[in-house]
């Protein structure tokens, strides 16, 4: 394990350059994303990404957490799971990912999902930087994922070609 990783380590070394902004939904219908305090945000940390919902808190009831309400009393939302909002359209385009990753867990996003994605008015999708990837990549901890940070970085920051 110990050798795995000496060999990876590169990966996980901050890379020069600008920090991406990265959206990751994790669900299509109802569209839901990841806040900071998720593996899924550590991950693309340590790739020199930003998670462009790392603020972004699930509010209770539903329509707080879409904005049409206000939110529920802290005190009465105390123990609920907040790390994963519900977002619109709206605001994925708002906050201006340069890259999206459409994984294959928990939701199975396709081919379909990435040209919705690619249909809105984002940098990634000018870009067309909006990929499909393993969802056990983003979210599977534990030895796989020294294999996984090196396919997730190639989708994020993929290298370049000097002609």
């Amino acid at each position: 394990m110990r050798g795995a990783y000496e060999a990876k380590k590169s990966i996980v070394a901050p890379p020069a350059g600008e920090r991406l902004r990265v959206f990751v939904p994790i669900w299509m219908d109802p569209l839901m994303t990841i806040h900071g305090d998720t593996y899924i945000s550590s991950v693309l940390d340590a790739l020199g990404a930003d998670n462009v919902f790392a603020d972004r808190r699930r509010a209770y009831p539903l329509a707080a957490d879409l904005g049409a309400a206000a939110p529920l009393d802290p005190a009465k939302v105390e123990g609920r799971d907040t790390r994963y909002p519900r977002v619109t359209m709206a605001e994925v385009e708002e906050r201006a990912p340069d890259v999206i990753l459409l994984p294959s867990e928990p939701h199975a996003f396709t081919e379909a999902d990435r040209q919705v994605f690619l249909a809105t008015n984002t940098p990634a999708a000018k870009a067309g930087r909006v990929h499909l990837c393993d969802g056990r990549d983003l979210m599977w901890p534990g030895l796989r994922s020294l294999e996984g940070l090196e396919r997730l970085r190639a989708l994020i920051r993929p290298p370049t070609v000097i002609a």
